[in-house]
């Protein structure tokens, strides 16, 4: 009998001899050796090379972010013999090491012998300067009540520190909770606008629609399907995000929904109506099954269990689950979406029930556990599904819709936003901006006005100090401290989710507020960043990032990442803020070909923009029965606008950004506006020597592969003499070096420069 042991025992005992330590509670790197007791080679890989690599090389999350539990796994090989065993590492959050500066004023207004809560976040400031939401520990814990008026005090602690917290609270009789803003202006229903004429939009508008022509609606239903219990019908499974071992599945299929929605109201496609009412039929019966089956509470409906919900509830951590609310928000906004834009009244039907399910979940939940629930990253995130269940309230009416709506409130971003303070710096962005877009709709519904005055604050907040030339805004999904601009020129800027999101939330400002400085952010962040989002090829793909790097690229993405899925419902949303009005005015605001057909109020306009862009806008009337014609004097503009009717110089007045002009409209009446379009440079707040060319509505990017930012002898007063105009095109050659620079959204997969070094 053999003494030799075999290549297999080697292995085997060198799994049973190494011992990596105590890997429950790790904060520094571990050791990981590449040879065993006995001699077999070991390699190491990493299920996620963020928190711990190959090498064991451990980065713990950021404070707050939560422990992270990742698998490495070993590969033991020696002479013909391999096995790989997982260990399970738990990496843990570093710890709080927050040095204050200062905690911003805590000042609340509550009434007398009425239950409320104290905020669980507020603001501060650390020494090095940055603007910070912190977590707050109460001392007697959250809850108050008082039965007399006067100024009352409250004391905590900022979470995991010693630094000293004090709220003054001041109690009164009554307060008035509501305001009395009412929409100043009307949007007029994509249903009555058509895109009309050549242009970049209409273009990527056809594109949209030729892809979701092709989508295989039953692979769209897979997950819902398979969660229920029902028939697949033989089709494929779905890709990416979506996949079956994915724990967000399902999010890509409510984009889908509201993409057939807004496409069906923006082209009037028929077989796009038809896909939808399949869609909608087909969803009805997945709730149906989940209904019947007895362990599913009335009205869920998802392409996985509830299980996401549960873990949520005992604050498991991304990547455990995975923003269960969120998936549930794009599945509910793709429903009222059908219902609101295409009349699909089933579809309001499987909401309603699903409204019902989320109020009788969370309603049931303490408001600690909530808010801790709802500031958690990632895990917590719930897209805006506040939005929809106000939005759904205003369909059905139910006291539970909009109660269930508020119980999504945020302090860690809707407080800071009432105190005044943009705290909103290592915020995840989109995690957020979707919340105030609820907000503003739990206003609508109920006249709230914090909810307004969060809304606007942060819209401000983020416009004035957040904004990179294209209207975008985060840098690796998150956003920085205000003015940081120059400092974080990256390949992972610009997250398209963000601008679909600020968009939603600009369109609603501007009704109330009816202010230009609205769409001049909308017409600089659609042109610039949302039309420069798909691909050129018809295959569906967006970007979710758009790089602002020297020598970027754009990187189109078709594996139902969320950006794919806002990427479906963007490009039919080109007909929404091109026209507004109110009682005496036709708003046009972007300068879009397009037409407006509303024959039932007197509103048949076409407007004509010429693709070389010459800064004419032409209004051809059919009816108009408004006696104001207003038109955005756009911020690009310098100096005298032109306006002609019908090749005669009109009179017009210059009123609060808008050129307007009086007169009884008759049939064929045509108007032009002449614009001055110039080169400018678009310098970033915090780098005085990084700049953006840009031309009237369009950011140019510098067609160039170089990988250190592009030196051009350019200032403010010589662009006229440096660049020429490429005749017939939107394009600008920098002669001193024969560089091309072009309107980003005519970029495809060309490397490009957004910024450039002035010298």
């Amino acid at each position: 009998m053999s003494n030799k042991v075999s290549d297999l025992e080697i292995v085997q005992r060198d799994i049973e001899a190494l011992y990596l330590g105590n890997l429950k509670t790790v904060e520094f790197d571990i050791n990981l050796p590449t040879e065993g007791k006995n001699g077999s080679k070991i390699t190491w890989v990493s299920k996620d090379d963020r928190w711990i690599n190959g090498s064991g090389k451990v980065h713990q999350p950021e404070y707050g972010k939560g422990d992270r539990v990742i698998p490495i796994t070993a590969t033991f090989q020696y002479g013909e013999a391999s096995l790989q065993k997982v260990y399970e590492v738990k990496i843990l959050e570093e710890k709080n090491k927050i040095q204050v500066e200062k905690i911003f004023p805590i000042f609340i207004k509550q009434e007398v012998n009425k239950e409320f809560y104290l905020p669980a976040t507020i603001s501060i400031q650390t020494v090095s300067g940055s603007v910070l939401a912190h977590a707050v520990t109460w001392r007697d814990g959250e809850k108050r009540v008082f039965s007399e008026t006067g100024e009352k005090k409250a004391f905590g602690n900022l979470t995991d520190t010693l630094y000293e917290v004090e709220a003054v609270i001041q109690i009164e009789n009554k307060l008035e909770k509501t305001n009395n803003k009412k929409p100043q202006l009307h949007a007029i229903s994509t249903k009555k606008v058509r895109l009309d004429g050549a242009s970049m939009l209409k273009t990527a508008q056809e594109r949209r629609l030729k892809f979701l022509l092709t989508v295989d609606d039953d692979q769209m239903l897979y997950n819902f399907r398979k969660a229920s219990g029902l028939e697949t019908l033989n089709a494929p499974a779905m890709i990416g995000w979506d996949s079956e071992d994915s724990l967000l599945k399902g999010h890509t299929t409510g984009h889908y929904l509201s993409g057939l929605a807004l496409c069906y109201s923006s082209t009037g496609n028929e077989q796009i109506y038809k896909k939808l009412s399949y869609m909608i039929e087909e969803l009805n019966k997945v709730q149906l099954a989940f209904e019947a089956d007895d362990r599913y509470h009335y009205g869920f409906i998802s392409a996985y269990s509830e299980e996401q919900f549960d873990l949520l509830e005992v604050y498991t951590r991304y990547p455990g689950i995975w923003a269960p609310y969120y998936t549930l928000h794009k599945i509910f906004a793709g429903l009222l979406d059908s219902y609101h834009l295409a009349g699909l009244e089933l579809a309001l039907t499987i909401a309603d029930k699903l409204g019902d399910w989320v109020y009788n979940r969370v309603s049931a939940l303490p408001n600690a556990q909530l808010k801790k629930m709802w500031s958690m990253y990632i895990a917590g995130e719930y897209g805006g599904i506040n939005e929809s269940l106000a939005e759904l309230y205003t369909y059905t009416h139910k006291e539970q819709h909009i109660l269930a709506a508020k119980l999504f409130d945020n302090d860690r971003l809707f407080f800071p936003m009432e105190q005044k303070v943009d705290a909103l710096g290592a915020m995840h962005a989109n995690q957020h901006v979707p919340q105030v877009v609820g907000a503003f709709k739990i206003f609508e519904a109920t006249g709230e006005k914090k909810y307004y005055e969060i809304a606007k604050f942060f819209w401000e907040s983020v416009v004035k100090a957040h904004l990179y030339s294209i209207g975008g805004t985060s840098q690796g999904e998150m956003f920085q401290q205000p003015y940081e601009i120059g400092a974080h020129l990256t390949e992972h800027t610009a997250e398209t989710c963000v601008s679909y999101n600020m968009l939603k939330l600009t369109k609603q400002l501007y009704t109330y507020e009816k202010d230009a400085k609205y769409m001049d952010y909308y017409e600089r962040t659609m042109l610039n960043h949302i039309l420069s989002s798909t691909d050129h090829e018809c295959l569906g793909a967006s970007t979710y990032f758009m790089p602002t790097s020297p020598g970027g690229q754009k990187g189109f993405d078709e594996e139902n990442s969320c950006c794919h899925g806002t990427g479906l419902e963007n490009h039919f949303k080109y007909n929404e803020a091109i026209f507004f009005e109110d009682a005496d005015s036709l708003y046009v605001n972007l300068f879009v070909p397009s037409a407006l057909n509303d024959e039932e109020k007197g509103l048949q306009v076409v407007q004509s923009v010429p693709e070389v862009f010459t800064g004419d806008v032409e209004i051809d009337i059919e009816t108009l029965t408004r006696k104001n014609l207003r038109i955005r004097k756009p911020y690009w503009h310098q100096g005298k606008v032109l306006a002609l009717v019908n090749q005669k110089q009109a009179h017009v007045t210059d009123e609060s950004g808008y050129i307007v002009l009086s007169q009884k409209w008759n049939k064929g009446d045509k108007v032009t506006i002449k614009f001055t379009p110039e080169l400018r440079l678009e310098f970033t707040p915090d780098k005085a020597d990084i700049a953006s060319l840009a031309f009237g509505p369009y950011i140019l990017a510098a067609v160039s592969d170089q990988k250190e930012f592009l030196e051009l002898p350019v200032n403010v007063k010589n662009l006229s003499e440096k660049f020429e105009r490429v005749a017939g095109s939107n394009r600008f050659i920098f002669k001193d070096q024969n560089l091309e620079f072009a309107p980003l959204a005519e970029v495809n997969h060309e490397h490009y420069h957004l910024y450039v070094k002035t010298i």
